[in-house]
């Protein structure tokens, strides 16, 4: 039995990781791991000024963090209610800390991490994906999806190659950790910047791919990377989960690789499931 994250803001209880997340565990008889954390960086408070000095409002603070533990908690409620009318095992972990330290240490004991593109915790003005996810992204002892705040039902599955060892790793790790899904209708996309149709280790990458699904369909697309792979996605990908690869921790993967996977998070409507070599 797998173990499945799903990662929240504590007091911004996102129905779209919910749903997806529980879809995947019925669809994989997996146990689902509910995430809720409490930010402890900052304390809502007011203060009023006495000769030039700050004099903190304690009752205001006691009644903030009162008012978060209480939103808390009833995210907490509807996650348990939703969890128990699909009938799909769960547990509740309420962390309450630095929110990148408690994901990063719950991710080394987690198969998979689903969480909300729009999750930033105090993230100001940070467009998605927050600075917040993509540190999650780089950093996480696991794989980790990326769902839109509104559930759409997945049928097909984008498998994006571009040749390197780390789109391959992308699409194994998918591929054991959802074997369940092979059935589901299945297309590589890659692209060449040059006006051919060669797949890069063509027939090895065959060879993987049949392993796991029961048919594939390839595309090969010709231009820019990037813009060929955002239009072909804004086509096909509806209903669709994008397995990606290369979200590294070095600072020139971050510098080379990201901005792609960045742009389609920001832009498409659909779950991302990434992973670094």
């Amino acid at each position: 039995m797998k173990r499945i994250l799903a990662v929240f803001d504590g007091a911004k209880y996102s129905e779209g990781a919910s749903t997806y997340a529980m879809e995947l565990c019925r669809a994989t008889n997996s146990i689902l791991i509910g995430v809720f954390i409490h930010d402890l960086r900052y304390v809502n408070y007011t203060y009023a000024y006495a000769w030039d000095q700050p004099v903190f409002d304690f009752n205001e603070m006691e009644q903030s963090h009162k008012e978060e533990f209480d939103k808390t908690n009833a995210n907490i409620a509807l996650f348990n209610q939703a969890c128990d009318e699909k009938g799909i095992p769960h547990a509740v972990h309420f962390d309450k800390g630095v929110p990148l330290q408690e994901v990063i240490k719950e991710s080394v004991f987690a198969d998979v991490m689903i969480i909300d593109a729009d999750t930033g915790f105090f993230s100001f003005n940070d467009k998605a994906p927050s600075s917040f996810l993509k540190d999650v992204l780089a950093d996480s002892h696991c794989p980790v999806m990326i769902v839109p705040s509104h559930y759409l039902n997945f049928r097909k599955i984008v498998l994006c190659y571009d040749g390197s060892a780390s789109s391959v790793y992308a699409v194994k790790m998918f591929a054991y950790l959802f074997p369940e899904l092979q059935k589901l209708g299945t297309t590589v996309v890659s692209v060449n910047q040059t006006q051919n149709s060669h797949l890069k280790e063509g027939k090895n990458l065959k060879d993987l791919v049949k392993q796991h699904y029961v048919e594939a369909n390839y595309e090969v697309l010709n231009g820019n990377v990037e813009e060929e792979l955002m239009r072909f996605l804004k086509q096909e990908g509806e209903h669709a989960i994008v397995v990606m690869g290369a979200y590294g921790r070095n600072a020139l993967s971050r510098l080379f690789h990201q901005s792609l996977s960045n742009r389609v998070i920001k832009e498409l409507n659909i779950p991302v499931f990434i992973t670094h070599h």
